[in-house]
Order: C-alpha cells, then sequence, then structure tokens
C-alpha cells in the first residue's frame, strides 16, 4: 500500500517525457505498483493535449500555465491505494527484466556490516547519476546525513523509518538539501529500496570526516 507518492511535477515531467533518465526509471517502478499514481499520468496524457491546445501564453507566464494545468487535473486521494503488481495499460515495472524475484540472492556489496548496495548506474548510462538498490539490515541504522542535491527512494521491500515518517512497500519518498535524516530500517524484516541520487550525500555530526571520500 502506498502512502507516499512522487509530486504533481514530478508526475507531470514524467508524463510530459522531461525527466532524465534515471528518474524516469524509479517513477516507473513507483507506478507499476501504484494504482493512484497510474490514473494520475493518464490523465494528464489526455488532458495534456487539450490544455496546451488552449493554452498559448507568453514566455513570462509559463509558472501560470503549470498552476492551470494542475488545477484542471483530478485530485489525488490521500487515501492509500492497495499495490497491484500486475502490468497495467503499459504501466510495466523495468526493473523486472534485470533482477531476480528474490532480491536477497543479489551480490550486494558491503559498506558496513548491516547497509549493502547493488549499482544500477548501468542501466540509465547517465553521468552524475547515482542509481542504487540499498539493503538496510532489519533494525540497523543509516548514519545521520544531508544531501548535496535531491535523492528519490522508492522501498521495494520492508520499510523504514526517519524523522519525517514512517514508510513501507511501494512508498516514494524525496529528499534535498532542506532535510537531515537517519533512516532506520523496521525491526521485522531487512529493508531493499531503489534510490537515486543527482549528488553524493553529505553525513553529518562526527562522521562528516568521512565526506571528501562520498564525492
Amino acid at each position: 500500500m502506498s502512502h507516499y507518492h512522487p509530486d504533481e511535477i514530478l508526475l507531470l515531467n514524467y508524463a510530459a517525457g522531461n525527466l532524465s533518465a534515471a528518474e524516469a526509471l524509479i517513477v516507473s517502478v513507483h507506478l507499476a505498483t501504484c494504482h493512484q499514481c497510474r490514473t494520475y499520468v493518464r490523465q494528464a496524457h489526455l488532458l495534456g493535449g487539450v490544455l496546451f491546445e488552449k493554452i498559448t501564453p507568453a514566455a513570462n507566464d509559463q509558472s501560470e500555465t503549470v498552476d492551470a494545468f494542475i488545477a484542471s487535473l483530478p485530485e489525488r486521494k490521500n487515501a492509500a491505494i492497495e499495490q497491484d503488481s500486475s502490468v497495467e495499460n503499459g504501466f510495466k515495472n523495468p526493473l523486472n527484466q534485470y533482477l531476480p524475484r528474490d532480491l536477497q540472492t543479489l551480490a550486494w556489496k558491503k559498506q558496513t556490516s548491516t547497509i549493502s548496495k547493488f549499482d544500477l548506474s548501468h542501466l540509465t548510462g547517465e553521468k552524475g547519476a547515482n542509481v542504487v538498490l540499498q539493503k538496510i539490515s532489519a533494525g540497523a541504522r543509516v548514519p545521520h546525513h544531508t544531501h548535496k542535491g535531491t535523492e528519490y527512494t522508492m522501498i521495494l521491500k520492508g520499510g523504514f523509518s526517519d524523522e519525517l515518517g514512517v514508510y513501507h512497500q511501494g512508498d516514494f519518498i524525496t529528499r534535498d538539501a532542506k532535510h537531515r535524516h537517519s533512516p532506520t530500517a523496521l525491526q521485522n524484516e531487512d529493508c531493499i529500496c531503489l534510490a537515486v541520487l543527482n549528488a553524493p550525500i553529505r553525513l553529518t555530526g562526527w562522521m562528516r570526516v568521512l565526506n571528501p571520500f562520498l564525492s
């Protein structure tokens, strides 16, 4: 069940084909499991052509155009929608053709005794984008950090909590330089996430001495 979703601007840019390859990848993974966001993107496709035929703004009125477009879209309900892993109307999970069903069998690379990663950056070939699967052992905590850029996270298995909430399978979380957090995997099982970053994280506290090795 998805309680957290990409924001409207991200979904509109996805529908318009304006996202980077890495961003489009993680949004596609979310869409494959979220009926709510699939519906929103379909409506954006349907309404986009009609609205942009009628709206011909001046160059300095672009923000008003976006606002008008968003206002015309159906409101996304806050209630959680059940996950649907089946392919619906062309929304496929692009990771299915590259990863085994049991993600625990991947050749994980240990970062600490409780945190591992599996690099997927080769799937997009996009310079400056870091695309990884991140595994956090049940109950383990990621060091406190902030972000130099934007980080998108999609939970594939398990869940985690941080200073801003509790997140479960199917949830899509966005963090940037405004946020400082220390994700902690839930106690009952390992947390496996797909993460896309366009800049390295920045460790805080005494661990900030390690930041030069993350750049």
